[in-house]
């Protein structure tokens, strides 16, 4: 069995509809800045430049052969339901949207 990571903050959001938000809510407010608002460059990926992962596919522990003993992953046991991320994939999406248990989840990383 894989190790599970136990100092690992997780977030695990339980998905409800929600009405979409509008653009305006998600955009920054640069109303309020210590520094010239041209000088703030990105940091990162663009806007959904990470993709999440959707619908993953499962393979049993003893046939993940991509993966090594020593490997963390992500455990999640929701209603008696298990599954592991691992952490060497979610190290490249950052979050799973994923249905656990008979709810639906996001695990984010």
């Amino acid at each position: 069995m894989f190790p599970i990571m136990s100092a690992l903050v997780l977030s695990i959001l339980m998905i409800a509809s929600h009405p979409a938000q509008s653009r305006a809510a998600t955009e920054f407010d640069y109303s309020k800045h210590s520094i010239p608002v041209n000088d703030i460059i990105s940091g990162g990926p663009p806007k959904d430049g990470i993709p999440s992962l959707v619908h993953p596919i499962f393979v049993p522990a003893g046939k993940a052969t991509f993966l090594e003993n020593s490997d963390k992953v992500i455990g999640i046991t929701i209603n008696g339901e298990a599954k592991a991320y691992p952490v060497k994939i979610m190290n490249w999406h950052e979050v799973v949207n994923d249905t656990l248990g008979g709810m639906p989840i996001m695990a984010t990383w």
